[in-house]
């Protein structure tokens, strides 16, 4: 059975409020507030010195990265001081302006004061064809148009690739000359032109040569030479004992920078630092530089402090938790317990000691003074109290008195009245100061002085009436009492007994004439939305028909319907009477809640 989408974001709202409230739970704690000041008062030195220490550390990092941009651009600068060294022998040789047999005797020269460090160093005519050549490189192929300088005092430097790997492995340095004669007249132009090894070799390297602190055997620096595509790489130091090639996904990174046309660039990773970089020639070299023991060192270092900082941060705030455990929260815990115990009728007991706060022990000092004065007043309020349901004890009495005295002198003035209806009206008013008296001698009796039950009281009411008419002992006449265990305010009471009192005596008087027997039903029930219902049923002959066997006498009976419907508009109900197989009273009225206060008293 799928889901609706509403009740999955229902459930995540849900989710998400129950997270909030466990959140504000533990900032709604004197504990949890105490830990919330104690972390902003401290965010802002630790962040000052997070901020320091990630700052150091970043740099530890890029140490090796900076290190390798470095030597790319000492390789750069070396081989330009080379090449220019190299192009200023050639220059100087150019400006010369010897024959043929001249500059190759100058060429064999040069190669022997430079201790024979370059493949080749030849003489080429105006066209590029080699004319003479000294050095173990033999290779007589002419010199191409990139490779010939575009004017006079120009410097051309090509690299090189080898034939297999196409790894640059040797520059070629041309500068353009002039030929002279016999006489040393300038005859014929020409050039100059030298190749020189890319690699390096250590043991060929003068002591002082600069050189010698990037070629180090099993050293922290690696460098190679790459190819135009970074496809393949030779080591620039051919013997420095280095790897033969960098790692597959160093190689991965490198082409996809030279692809891109990035002239720069360097990654960093756990073991070292890469570089790549374009140099004289346009050859990319590739360096590697390790990390070395300092660099480890604070690496380390920075993740001890690290721990070592939370640790210490944490072991700060369970200190500060259980000082403030100590020194705040369990005095108020033990202030509340005791606010809480006198609420529940105990004695307010708190102790005032060292470790309360000063502001702790005077709210202790105003809660004792509050709480005896407190005292004292509900002392006064219960004797108040217990004064005033006496005396509306004895005003229920004295009132329920009262009105039994009225009832006997209306029951004493009836027996002297001749006319049957006179006598008939001072019977129903006999009855109604009765129904009022019972009510008072239930206030009275059961001390609900706020409400009464109307279960009892309505049974009790309607055998009064059945008594008073003289129906009680015959049993002509059964009577059905359903009335649930409900409670009424006084207020409601007092018509509700009159209403059932004038609608029992008429359907008594009425219903059931010559002896005839039925039944007299008598109910009050709570509905929904605060209303309650009475009804007042007989299977009697029924009202109109019971008056007119009475007789004309009883024409003026209609002052009991005249009440029942006052009253049913006092209690602010509808009033329903049905004649069909006897007599039906309905009244539906707003009930009226006793106050729970009173109820609690």
């Amino acid at each position: 059975m799928s889901v609706p989408p509403s009740s999955g974001r229902g459930g995540r709202h849900g989710r998400h409020r129950s997270l909030f409230t466990r959140v504000g739970r533990v900032f709604d704690a004197v504990r949890g507030r105490m830990m919330a000041i104690i972390l902003l008062a401290a965010m802002p030195i630790a962040l000052i010195g997070a901020v320091q220490a990630w700052h150091s550390y970043h740099n530890t990092l890029e140490a090796p990265g900076y290190r390798t941009d470095m030597a790319v651009a000492r390789i750069d600068l070396e081989l330009h001081h080379e090449s220019e060294h190299l192009a200023s022998l050639l220059q100087a040789v150019a400006r010369m302006r010897l024959d043929n047999g001249g500059l190759a005797r100058m060429l064999e020269l040069v190669q022997s004061l430079t201790g024979r460090h370059y493949s080749q160093i030849a003489l080429a005519d105006d066209r590029g064809n080699i004319a003479a050549a000294v050095g173990p490189d033999h290779d007589m192929t002419p010199l191409t148009i990139d490779e010939m300088p575009r004017f006079q005092g120009d410097v051309k430097l090509v690299a090189i690739p080898d034939a297999l790997t196409g790894v640059p492995d040797h520059f070629r340095i041309t500068v353009a000359a002039m030929i002279g004669d016999d006489a040393g007249r300038p005859a014929r132009a020409g050039y100059l032109t030298a190749i020189m090894p890319l690699s390096w070799r250590s043991a060929m390297l003068q002591t002082s040569d600069p050189r010698l602190d990037l070629m180090q055997q099993n050293g922290p620096i690696e460098i190679w030479v790459m190819d135009s595509r970074a496809r393949a790489t030779t080591p620039l130091c051919a013997d420095c004992n280095w790897q033969a090639h960098p790692p597959v996904r160093i190689m991965q990174w490198a082409r996809f920078e030279v692809t891109h046309g990035m002239e720069h660039d360097h990654i960093t990773l756990p073991e070292g630092s890469y570089s790549i970089g374009r140099v004289q020639g346009g050859v990319y070299v590739l360096t590697m530089t390790r990390r070395n023991a300092s660099e480890r060192h604070a690496v380390v270092m920075f993740a001890i402090s690290l721990v070592t900082s939370g640790v210490l941060l944490l072991v700060g705030l369970l200190g500060a938790s259980k000082s403030a455990d100590v020194l705040v929260i369990t005095p108020l815990r033990q202030l509340t317990a005791s606010v809480n115990q006198w609420q529940l009728g105990g004695v307010y007991d708190v102790r005032s000691n060292w470790a309360m706060p000063l502001e702790v022990r005077q709210l202790a000092h105003a809660f004792s003074k509050a709480t005896r004065r407190l005292a004292r007043h509900e002392r006064r309020l219960e004797r108040a109290q217990v004064r005033q349901e006496l005396l509306l004890k004895e005003m229920h009495h004295r009132v329920k008195n009262n009105l039994q005295i009225v009832a006997s002198l209306l029951n004493l003035q009836a027996g002297r009245i001749r006319q049957p209806g006179a006598r008939e009206e001072f019977a129903q008013a006999r009855d109604r100061v009765r129904a009022l008296a019972t009510l008072h001698r239930y206030l009275y009796a059961d001390g609900e002085l706020y409400s009464l039950n109307m279960q009892s009281f309505v049974r009790e009411l309607c055998g009064q009436i059945m008594h008073a008419i003289g129906e009680s002992d015959e049993g002509r006449i059964t009577l059905d009492i359903r009335v649930d265990d409900l409670l009424m305010v006084p207020d409601q009471a007092v018509p509700l007994a009159l209403i059932v009192t004038e609608a029992v005596s008429n359907t008594i008087k009425y219903a059931f004439p010559d002896q005839l027997h039925g039944t007299l039903e008598v109910g009050l029930r709570a509905l929904d939305g605060g209303r309650a219902c009475l009804w007042i049923a007989d299977n009697g002959v029924g009202m109109a028909a019971g008056r007119n066997l009475r007789g004309a006498e009883d024409e003026r009976g209609g002052i009991g319907m005249q009440l029942i419907r006052g009253f049913a508009r006092q209690l602010g109900g509808t009033l329903q009477m049905f004649e069909e197989n006897g007599t039906r009273y309905v009244l539906v009225f707003p009930l009226k809640q006793p106050d729970q206060d009173e109820l609690a008293d």
